[in-house]
């Protein structure tokens, strides 16, 4: 009944919401339970090593994506009537993704041949071909047909496989090699099936493009992937560098403690995305200042219940050998509010309002001073553990703070 009673776009909102919410918790939660496991038969320095070299990995994905999970979406809702245009942008993402996947092998394979990276040549070589999920899995499509009930059947799938496989077949510390191959099928599966659907039932063709559109639609989408691409300094370069300066054990703590907090503040992310194409649509600056004081207060109640229970959490999913690292969960926790509010602040106003100089000026400037104060750090003979992880405080606090001067500098939350 209470369904019933919402306008068109609330119900389109609340239904992506919740295929948005599942195919998170799919494609991040399972992940996430499994760690108590990984943790556990791997070890905390083998489950280190695994999630070090998967940061290394994450920068080529975001390569082969280039923004297009972002901007993408929007390219659909603009053309949504145009089968013609809409056969195009499929045909130019799929083809640029495909190059840029080919180029970042053969960049791994360059970046092997170094003595640093060397004794993991293999597990490198073998990692990046998650790349091919990325390539092929269509979510940006979904997104944009604001229909994300295909792509949450596709990724619980894939993910389930992901969890049977690793229960059945990672069962000692020397499984390490089997649980990067398993990673990889379970991602091919998701970008198959992802690409199988969307050509069977959208009937979408895929269609010769000149190069001088490939380049325009590559040019388009440079300023998210540059932006997402120096963010992901944040998620995946702590970790690298928790790995190179400090310890496998240390990054294993990081990543428990991250991955909590992640799952805490998965609503905030998926609320963004839900609504996001109707923003895009109807600039309704009344439903963002309600998501954007929502977020904050929901997340400052996520991060105080995270900060009161982090030994809880910590032994739940780690164990007792993790306990150590539930101050590092207390520490991360006061940025569940921020995180939150940097979500809406991002997609939700600044890009859905036009405003994409601005959202790219955000991370380009939260980055730069990132790398300045790890250049420091790194002069001054500063880089361990704990100020890599305030550090990794500061830095998205900032992205926070640079979000908010840019919406209230353009109005946005100014009521026509």
């Amino acid at each position: 009944m209470i369904f019933n009673k919402l306008n068109t776009d609330n119900k389109l909102i609340l239904k992506n919401l919740s295929y948005l919410t599942l195919m998170r918790f799919f494609n991040i939660g399972f992940k996430f339970f499994l760690v108590a496991y990984l943790i556990r038969v791997l070890g905390e320095k083998n489950y280190g090593l695994v999630t070090w070299l998967d940061s290394i990995i994450q920068y080529f994905l975001m390569i082969i994506n280039f923004g297009f999970n972002i901007y993408a979406a929007k390219y659909i809702v603009d053309f949504k009537d145009k089968k013609d245009k809409i056969n195009e942008i499929v045909s130019s993402i799929l083809i640029v993704k495909t190059i840029l996947f080919i180029g970042s092998i053969i960049v791994v394979l360059i970046l092997s041949m170094f003595n640093e990276f060397n004794i993991y040549k293999e597990l490198l070589i073998l990692f990046i071909f998650t790349g091919l999920g990325e390539v092929l899995f269509p979510v940006w499509f979904f997104q944009g047909k604001e229909n994300l009930k295909p792509a949450t059947l596709i990724v619980f799938l894939s993910r389930l496989f992901l969890v049977l496989a690793t229960l059945a077949f990672i069962t000692t510390k020397s499984d390490l090699t089997n649980y990067i191959i398993i990673n990889v099928l379970s991602s091919v599966i998701m970008g198959v099936f992802g690409v199988v659907y969307l050509f069977k039932y959208y009937n979408i063709k895929f269609i010769k493009v000149p190069t001088l559109k490939l380049y325009y639609y590559a040019k388009e989408s440079f300023p998210f992937f540059l932006g997402r691409f120096l963010s992901l300094v944040f998620n995946f370069g702590t970790i690298f560098l928790i790995g190179k300066y400090c310890q496998f054990e240390q990054v294993a703590g990081f990543d428990l403690s991250l991955k909590i907090l992640m799952v805490g503040i998965i609503p905030f992310e998926m609320i963004q995305q839900a609504v996001f194409p109707t923003l895009t649509r109807t600039k309704n600056k009344i439903m963002l200042k309600k998501l954007l004081l929502g977020s904050f207060i929901i997340g400052s109640l996520v991060g105080f219940i995270l900060f009161l229970f982090a030994d809880d959490f910590i032994l739940l999913f780690g164990g007792n050998k993790m306990l150590e690292y539930a101050e590092t969960l207390r520490v991360l926790s006061v940025l569940a509010p921020f995180i939150a509010s940097t979500f809406i602040l991002g997609s939700c106003a600044l890009v859905a309002f036009g405003y994409f100089k601005e959202y790219n000026i955000s991370l380009i400037g939260t980055s730069i001073i990132y790398f300045l104060a790890l250049l420091l750090l790194y002069y001054f003979n500063w880089l361990n553990f704990w100020n890599l992880v305030y550090l990794r405080v500061v830095g998205d606090i900032l992205m926070c703070c640079f979000r908010c001067y840019y919406v209230f500098r353009r109005k946005i939350f100014i009521i026509d």
